[in-house]
């Protein structure tokens, strides 16, 4: 539970800081007279002066999956408090709150209530640390950050926090970020505990919710580069012990480019290649490959793209490729078919078109899925987002997904209604 692991040392930490930082605004001098020094002042103003924001994401789910018999509903309001001091002797502090609840009835599965005749939504409510950090930055071009925190790393197909469920995905981790060299950010993430989208409290036995948290020794290493001129090369090297899931647990060493050449039009290209094996107490022992290629073209209007992105499977293993910490939801389908890689591996043509249709964007994506060991079709799924920034504060968004299934899963559809407010 994330609110239970706010208890750890790992967790403690910012707090202890920051109420020790405040003790030392009224400390006592040897005479027994209230002793102030510049350094306390501007800790003072650090705190006055911090940053407090707000966010509240409405959201109204509903989803038809042939594998249950009844559809479900969540109309779920998500609520954020954050605040952020300013920078004191390099030292800064942030805490983070989410409450999730339910607005109206929840008939939906949320993986922690018993109506399992109803779709899944992984919405629970609960309150909960979303963050809590400490970070110093006293050497040159370096960050580092301990405490609960957000990773965000590339595109997020390996490393990200899930942002679009309501209960985002966190890690209590040690991290530093470095840009001292020309062109280069070099990230190093140590994670000891990874704080899933199914919290704050453990769902039932048998589900993806049965374990909120996943107690972990990872070590996460990112460089990249923007001096080529050509685009972004990363490397980047993710060693995941993940000791509450075992069989998840491997060693990924890839690369990736990405960049745009053009001016008024634009060619867009990515290239992505890893290369994947098991490891620490994983009981499978596999190798298999990933590889993404997408190329595009954007003018003033108009943006469309087509890609590939493959997960290869060892089949002596009976093993495919996965990406448990990735922000899955922007990968193979909104509908989220493919949480899990299945044991053929995945092949996954798409292509989109995106453009602003009296400044409303609006984006159509198509895919195409099959398996990429033997000759299995999965289906197919088209995907349609509409989103606009009705207000500077206000961000509306509506988003529909049809999945229809061939030789893997069922047929499901999904639509979407959301309002952000940020302030």
């Amino acid at each position: 539970m994330k609110n239970a692991v706010a208890t750890k040392p790992v967790m403690a930490l910012p707090t202890i800081i920051m109420l020790g930082a405040l003790g030392m605004t009224g400390a006592v001098s040897a005479n027994g007279t209230s002793s102030q020094s510049d350094d306390s002042a501007t800790l003072q103003e650090a705190l006055r002066n911090g940053k407090l924001a707000f966010n509240f994401r409405y959201r109204f789910e509903n989803v038809d999956d042939d594998v249950r018999p009844e559809e479900a509903h969540a109309s779920t309001l998500r609520s954020r408090i954050t605040y952020t001091t300013n920078n004191w002797n390099n030292l800064q502090v942030q805490l983070e709150v989410d409450d999730v609840t339910v607005i109206g009835s929840d008939n939906y599965d949320d993986l922690n209530n018993h109506m399992t005749d109803h779709a899944v939504i992984a919405d629970p409510e609960g309150t909960e640390i979303n963050q809590a950090w400490l970070a110093w930055s006293g050497l040159t071009d370096t960050t580092m950050k301990y405490g609960r925190q957000r990773i965000n790393l590339d595109n997020q197909r390996f490393i990200g926090g899930v942002g679009w469920r309501q209960n985002e995905q966190t890690y209590d981790s040690f991290t530093i970020t470095n840009q001292s060299l020309p062109d280069t950010t070099l990230f190093y993430g140590y994670i000891n505990n990874v704080n899933r989208i199914f919290g704050p409290d453990d769902g039932r036995t048998g589900t993806p919710a049965s374990d909120v948290d996943w107690d972990s020794s990872a070590d996460v290493i990112n460089i990249n580069y923007q001096g080529l001129g050509i685009g972004t090369l990363a490397a980047y090297a993710y060693l995941l012990d993940l000791e509450d899931a075992p069989s998840a647990s491997s060693k990924t060493y890839g690369v990736r480019l990405s960049g745009a050449q053009g001016k008024d039009t634009k060619w867009l290209y990515t290239a992505e290649y890893a290369w994947q094996s098991d490891y620490k107490d994983n009981p499978a022992s596999y190798d298999a490959d990933y590889y993404n290629l997408e190329a595009g073209i954007q003018t003033k209007w108009l943006t469309t793209r087509l890609g590939m992105d493959v997960l290869e499977a060892d089949d002596h293993a009976g093993v495919a490729f996965s990406t448990p910490l990735a922000t899955l939801h922007k990968f193979q389908g909104f509908a989220d078919q493919f949480l899990n890689t299945p044991a053929t591996g995945i092949e996954d043509r798409y292509g989109s078109v995106e453009g602003k249709v009296f400044g409303t964007l609006v984006q159509v994506t198509y895919h195409d899925f099959n398996a990429e060991e033997g000759n299995a079709d999965y289906g197919d799924e088209i995907d349609i987002a509409i989103a606009k920034q009705v207000h500077k504060n206000v961000h509306l968004l509506l988003k529909y997904a049809n999945y229809n299934a061939d030789d893997f899963g069922t047929d499901t559809q999904k639509a979407w209604l959301q309002v952000t407010v940020a302030f």
